[in-house]
C-alpha cells in the first residue's frame, strides 16, 4: 500500500526548483534536467555541491 507524505520545501529544495526553472530555459544536457526533475519528484535533497555544479553547468550553457 502506498503512503503519501506531505513535506515542506527546505531551502535546498527551493533552490532545486529554481535550478529546474533555469534548466528549462537553457540548452542543458537532458541528463541534468532529468536528474533535477527526479530529485523534485522523489523529494531528494541533493548536496550543496551537486546543486552548485548544476548551477555552474546551466550558467555556462546560458552564456554560450
Amino acid at each position: 500500500m502506498l503512503q503519501t507524505v506531505a513535506t515542506v520545501p527546505t531551502p535546498r529544495m527551493i533552490e532545486l526548483l529554481e535550478l529546474i526553472e533555469l534548466a528549462n530555459q537553457s540548452d542543458v544536457e537532458p541528463r541534468l534536467t532529468d536528474y533535477l526533475r527526479h530529485c523534485r519528484r522523489t523529494g531528494y535533497e541533493p548536496p550543496t555541491e551537486l546543486l552548485d555544479m548544476a548551477r555552474d553547468t546551466i550558467e555556462r550553457k546560458r552564456v554560450c
